[in-house]
């Protein structure tokens, strides 16, 4: 709360950065990104194409997307903004009347989102999968931030990109099923091995893991510094301490061209441990964290520059004060398949 933030003594650390609600609300992600798209000209190759139903002008953009500029035959995602845990989300079927419906949307007081859904899903075990990742505020002055690997979330019905009648069947988690899987970050790292060598347009990866844990660094970081303005600094402006700290998730799903896609970044880590892995790997992430914040606490406190760190276990510095990671070389892939449904 505000109170605690301004009650803080100056050498203490609280876990949670003031502001961080702007990035975990949908809709305000949504517009963070546009605004940096705008001001910096950098595309966020990342994430799905995006509109706020709750602005004119990008009510009328995806009206036009869908009346004029083919969007009709794809199918789209309607999200609610402000939930999480796979409530609030609506699978939108191509030439459905609902689409036509929300493509005349007329409740701007509503701050849906709506997103192309993306197709040609890389599957596990012919269902659909996403992938769970770590990032770490290590400190907010100066701001870095930092990536460790997490593991795999698996649904609990056979993927079908012909049919959206059942939201269900495009949720990874949270559907309440006992067929929900998940998996390790090394299982996920043979499933990328094994879906590369299958697949003959994949065959010139060198390091298909390093190619897509690559991308989940880059775009992090992009995200990073798209919302360093909005949220992480002025999020120091508020606290009374000297630095702050906050340990966070975010979700991607990944294409059959192993490109990946940023879903949304989490406020939430969701850390139960229903698996006997997931106890280890928590016991990997905090250990990290703890190391990583001594070394900072101590640097700071001696008037020592923070950056390089060395004792931060498995996380990497993706993003030190104006430093972002960067995907050198990547490209991503051309004409995509689609899911686009004929009438």
């Amino acid at each position: 709360t505000p109170r605690l933030f301004t009650a803080l003594k100056r050498w203490q650390r609280f876990n949670h950065v003031p502001n961080s609600g702007y990035w975990n609300d949908k809709a305000d992600f949504v517009k963070g990104f546009k605004a940096h798209e705008k001001e910096t000209g950098v595309v966020p190759y990342f994430l799905p194409e995006s509109y706020r139903l709750a602005s004119r002008k990008e009510r009328n953009e995806f009206k036009d997307r869908i009346i004029q500029g083919g969007g009709l035959k794809f199918p789209w995602v309607l999200k609610e903004p402000d939930v999480n845990q796979g409530k609030g989300i609506e699978m939108v079927a191509p030439n459905s009347e609902r689409l036509l419906e929300i493509a005349n949307w007329a409740k701007p007081e509503e701050e849906y989102i709506i997103q192309q859904y993306i197709c040609n899903e890389n599957t596990w075990n012919k269902r659909k999968y996403d992938v769970r990742m770590f990032w770490f505020v290590a400190s907010l002055d100066p701001l870095i931030v930092m990536y460790q690997d997490g593991y795999t979330r698996i649904g609990n019905a056979e993927y079908d990109e012909k049919d959206f009648d059942n939201t269900r069947n495009h949720l990874t988690t949270h559907t309440g099923l006992g067929e929900e899987g998940k998996a390790t970050h090394a299982q996920f790292c043979e499933h990328i091995i094994k879906h590369a060598k299958n697949s003959p347009h994949l065959r010139h990866l060198r390091d298909p893991v390093n190619h897509v844990r690559n991308q989940f660094k880059d775009s992090l970081a992009e995200f990073v510094a798209a919302f360093k303005e909005f949220s992480f600094e002025p999020g120091l402006r508020q606290l009374s301490a000297e630095n702050g700290f906050g340990f966070y998730g975010a979700d991607f799903i990944l294409d059959n061209d192993l490109d990946v896609w940023l879903i949304e970044p989490q406020k939430g880590c969701g850390m139960d441990e229903d698996y006997d892995f997931r106890i280890e790997m928590h016991d990997r992430l905090f250990r990290g964290i703890v190391d990583t914040l001594e070394e900072v606490w101590q640097k700071q406190e001696a008037g020592k520059p923070l950056i390089p760190l060395e004792n931060t276990g498995n996380w990497e510095v993706i993003y030190a004060n104006g430093w972002q990671y960067k995907y050198e070389g990547y490209k991503r892939s051309e004409n995509k398949a689609g899911c686009e449904l004929a009438k």
